[in-house]
């Protein structure tokens, strides 16, 4: 049987992405040793499943559809750059939202509730959006000058965008990075 790497997402705009892509090239500045996002696979995730088998996938689909139709479309505004888990100790570099928070929030939960009869786990940390630019990969001084970048750039702007709908997204891993693939549209109709 066929299992494949499964998350739940809303996307970006290609404003957002192009403004996070900035924001990244001042911060590679610092020379800290890092994974930095392709700015064409930035997103949101709201729900990581794992390795979910390929059967499973058509009723996902449809939990997600359900539980995303009352919500009606929104506008997600991010701003400000911090770090996972402090500046101070930056590990997973982000952008935060600002505008849309509450949404999210909502949104997230409201998926989760319906995957847990799939016996898929509720998440057990406190659910913060946040658009993923850079995983760190070393300490030191190189992550000192990251740290002092992330404190000037703090209140970055990263543009708006809406949020029509809720993608599935298979992600598959390899030397270059991942590459996603959507599986399944669930459009925000309330």
């Amino acid at each position: 049987m066929t299992r494949i790497r499964t998350f739940i997402a809303v996307d970006t705009s290609p404003e957002v992405r192009r403004r996070a892509a900035t924001l990244q090239d001042k911060l590679r500045q610092s020379e800290v040793k890092a994974s930095w996002t392709h700015p064409e696979n930035m997103h949101l995730t709201l729900q990581f499943l794992g390795d979910v088998d390929d059967p499973l996938i058509p009723e996902i689909c449809q939990r997600v559809a359900s539980a995303t139709a009352p919500f009606a479309p929104f506008l997600v505004e991010f701003s400000k750059a911090g770090a996972f888990p402090a500046v101070d100790r930056p590990r997973t570099v982000w952008i935060g939202v600002d505008r849309g928070t509450q949404e999210l929030v909502d949104l997230q939960l409201a998926i989760q509730e319906s995957l847990v009869e799939m016996r898929f786990p509720r998440e057990r940390r406190t659910y913060r959006p946040h658009l993923t630019i850079a995983r760190v990969r070393e300490s030191g001084r190189r992550q000192a000058k990251l740290s002092e970048l992330l404190a000037h750039y703090r209140d970055f702007k990263a543009e708006s965008c809406d949020i029509p709908e809720v993608l599935i997204m298979a992600s598959n891993l390899d030397r270059i990075g991942p590459t996603y693939q959507v599986m399944g549209r669930a459009p925000l109709e309330g």
